[in-house]
């Protein structure tokens, strides 16, 4: 959800100041069970019920007491299962649960597999037509971690919740690696072994701890399985995976970063469905962790749902000389920390988004556009010339899943590159423009794939840009090729460096840098590595042949370097009064 809140795409802000996912309707500050929200929760859900089934039915695994959902939890379970009422589907697909260490997610999971298990959590409906929840005839509950201990201590924590009462009232039989019903149906461990979990009929999965699960350890594997398993349920299971994750170390492709990438990608307003439930509590980007206020209110906006959390030992914990900052960001404060080798500090980046701001028709700008033919993408953004904000234009990309036996090898479609250009330029006063042109030759004549396309851009503007991005009497007005082979190369590479270098300073220490909060420029900018030249630190990917993109991060800093550059130019001035910047004839 976004809101009139300068934040990022999908996040609100509550109003102890912790930062927040969860799509929760109206104001955030009333009770879920509030005479006041009751008409704005949705229109039809299984969670109101179920949370009256597993208060009455478990209890709280350490304490033996009664089990209590917190305010959040409940949140968490009336969203899931909402049901819309025209077609009788779940609205959400899949669902995540992000949170601090400590704030309670293994007893949670365990209940809602418990729920999954004996409770009313399917769609049925009554004589009259009425959606109800229905209990599973032959439920199939599947626990999957990274190791085979960590999905034990889920089932052993769900099996703490059943007192002999509710064993005896459903028949079950709880075990170490399976808790079974008398009248069938069990809840079971999800083995790592693809041969053997291939084809379970499961009802429902849980991923615990997804911020372990990567490819290397065979968590990508699992995780695939787990989705084709749930993916093929017929309509009247529509059986789910639901995660449960610490904050994930971007770049480590877990997992748990792949399910936040994609709902991030459902947060963009032309995005054609939104059916990821991500619910993150998360300390404010700007937290200090070296102030002792600024750190307090931190953890206390982290743990604002888990009232149990001793929050003088959490700080003892955090000002440890052995606690990390990035542990202290990840586990803690349940944020994503920058790795050693970030270009830029991807919390404060955050902190930036103004999500609410946008460019207006008129507007004086400068825009980069970073080519690709095939592998990497190909991006547009500018920068505008009054105050700097970034705004992402557009990108083009190949989609995951792409099938080159079915659909070819995959080509940015310059026509479509070359009518956003166009109606940019309509749209804006474009100041400078400039295009770094990749390599790649076409298919069919071997010429570089985006020259003519360039040329044509250079006649048809070269009129228009009073600034030229290679100036001089054989200069070009948009093309400034990046390469060091290419004639004024090197100060080209220069300049971009030291460009890369002063956004580093706007973002990371100034906090000047505001932009639009476009989740595939976060993406980026988050993916993009320092790299050292001979004229300071630019930035590039992780490694030459790496998935993670940086396209858009570097259009950011070359559309700054053209803000900078007409700034600097005697073509160009202030008006006093306006912060309007005139291009002068």
């Amino acid at each position: 959800m976004s809101s009139d809140l300068d934040t990022l795409l999908g996040y609100w802000i509550d109003p102890s100041g912790a930062w927040r996912t969860i799509p929760w309707p109206g104001d955030p500050s009333k009770e879920w069970n509030h005479p006041d929200r009751l008409a704005e929760l949705p229109e039809v859900s299984l969670g109101p019920a179920l949370i009256r089934f597993a208060e009455k039915w478990f209890v709280n695994p350490t304490t033996g007491q009664r089990w209590r959902f917190t305010p959040g939890q409940k949140m968490f379970v009336i969203l899931t299962y909402a049901v819309d009422p025209k077609t009788g589907r779940w609205l959400y697909r899949s669902a995540v649960k992000r949170g601090s260490k400590g704030t309670g997610k293994d007893p949670f999971g365990g209940c809602i597999c418990l729920l999954e298990l004996i409770g009313p959590s399917q769609i049925g409906r009554d004589g009259s037509g009425r959606i109800i929840g229905i209990r599973h005839r032959l439920p199939l509950v599947q626990i999957a971690a990274n190791s085979e201990a960590q999905a034990k201590d889920v089932l052993r924590v769900a099996n703490a919740m059943l007192p002999s009462a509710t064993r005896e009232e459903f028949g079950l039989d709880c075990g170490d690696t399976r808790t079974t019903v008398n009248q069938g149906g069990r809840m079971e461990l999800l083995t790592s072994s693809q041969k053997t979990a291939e084809g379970d009929p499961a009802t429902h999965i849980m991923l615990n701890e997804s911020h372990h699960m990567t490819e290397s350890n065979g968590g990508h594997q699992v995780a695939a399985v787990a989705r084709r398993n749930v993916g093929k349920s017929p309509a009247s299971i529509q059986a789910r995976v639901f995660e449960y994750t610490n904050a994930h170390q971007m770049g480590s492709d877990s997992v748990a970063e792949l399910s936040f990438e994609a709902w991030q990608a459902q947060q963009h307003p032309n995005a054609k469905r939104r059916d990821i439930l991500y619910d993150s509590i998360e300390a404010p980007p700007d937290t200090d962790i070296t102030d002792d206020e600024s750190l307090r209110a931190g953890l206390a906006a982290a743990y604002m749902d888990a009232d149990w959390a001793d929050l003088d030992r959490l700080e003892s914990e955090v000002l440890d000389s052995r606690t990390t900052v990035a542990d202290t960001i990840r586990f803690y404060l349940n944020g994503l920390a920058a790795a050693a080798d970030a270009w830029v500090d991807p919390r404060k980046f955050d902190d930036l988004a103004r999500s609410s701001m946008r460019l207006e028709p008129g507007d004086q700008i400068a825009m980069f556009l970073d080519c690709s033919k095939s592998e990497d993408a190909t991006g547009l953004v500018a920068a505008r010339l009054s105050d700097g904000f970034v705004q992402t234009i557009d990108m083009w990309a190949k989609t995951p899943g792409w099938d080159v036996k079915k659909q070819g090898p995959f080509r940015v479609k310059r026509d479509e590159v070359d009518d956003v250009v166009r109606r940019t330029f309509d749209r804006y006063k474009v100041v400078w423009f400039g295009v770094d042109p990749s390599p790649a030759k076409d298919d069919e004549d071997e010429a570089l794939y985006w020259i003519n396309l360039i040329d044509d851009w250079h006649r048809d503007f070269r009129k228009k840009l009073k600034l030229w991005a290679t100036p001089g009497e054989q200069g070009h007005s948009v093309k400034f090729d990046m390469r060091l082979s290419q004639r004024g190369g090197v100060i080209r590479n220069q300049k971009f460096t030291e460009q890369a270098e002063l956004t580093v300073k706007m973002i990371d220490d100034d906090g000047t840098l505001l932009h639009d909060g476009d989740p595939r420029l976060r993406k980026h900018v988050h993916a993009a590595k320092m790299r050292p030249n001979k004229w300071g630190d630019s930035l590039g990917k992780k490694s030459r042949d790496s998935g993670e993109l940086v396209d858009l991060a570097v259009c950011m800093v070359g559309a700054l370097l053209g803000r900078r550059l007409a700034l600097n130019s005697n073509k160009v001035r202030t008006s006093s009064g306006t912060g309007r910047v005139l291009v002068l004839s």
